[in-house]
């Protein structure tokens, strides 16, 4: 939870150590989440991804939160420096290559209000004929939560998360460019400007039964408490 100290004219909310906590709280989770997976597997069993990903995309909402924090907090001439070379971390791929890891998402995926037709049934009808020439109807393989899925897309996430970590700043100064950016074109894109949709964040979950679901809840309320303070 946020820290608060007391000052002549009150109390005021320790913003640094509030930082600091929230960003070990992070780092905690994604040692868990190596500690699940072994480390950078190719593939994981169906239902243990199913469990990281449950993990990993509050997670990764909390730090986009926790970003904004420290980039309200930054001067405004600091925002908008040049970020400082760092190494970033590199995510081990089957072939034995090594390529550096994509860049954390710094913009919430907005809410879709489109249907995507998923209620409607796909293929062809259901016709019998009574001359004995029906076609074959394929039978699909049941999906197990033993079978083996790949992990490669996962990865990348992670890598991603644990590369924003590594340097908040440099993240705080790339999302305030890109903000810049967008701004200057939004008559002609018409692209979202802010990094946090409006309402719940993504990963939000109203019974809270993971940690990383106390960590997301506290990051909202910092990035909000600093953008429109009471």
């Amino acid at each position: 939870m946020p820290t608060w100290q007391r000052n002549g004219t009150g109390r005021t909310l320790d913003w640094e150590l509030a930082i600091e906590r929230n960003r070990d709280a992070l780092l905690r989770l994604v040692a868990g989440i190596l500690i699940m997976t072994g480390g950078a597997a190719d593939s994981l069993p169906r239902y243990l991804r199913a469990q990281v990903w449950a993990v990993l995309r509050p997670a990764e909402s909390a730090l986009r939160r926790l970003i904004v924090v420290v980039k309200q907090r930054m001067k405004p001439e600091v925002r908008m420096a040049a970020p400082r070379a760092v190494a970033p971390v590199v995510v081990s791929v089957p072939t034995g290559a090594r390529k550096p890891a994509p860049a954390f998402a710094l913009f919430d995926r907005r809410k879709s209000f489109i249907s995507n037709g998923r209620r409607f049934a796909k293929g062809t009808p259901n016709i019998r004929f009574f001359d004995g020439y029906d076609a074959p109807v394929p039978v699909k393989a049941v999906a197990m939560p033993e079978d083996l899925v790949s992990a490669a897309r996962l990865n990348r996430r992670l890598a991603a998360l644990r590369n924003a970590l590594d340097d908040l700043p440099k993240q705080a100064r790339r999302m305030a460019r890109v903000e810049a950016k967008r701004e200057a074109a939004r008559s002609q894109t018409g692209k979202y400007i802010r990094p946090m949709r409006p309402g719940k964040p993504p990963g939000h979950r109203d019974r809270k039964r993971h940690p990383v679901d106390f960590v997301l809840a506290d990051c909202h309320a910092l990035a909000l408490y600093v953008l429109v303070p009471p």
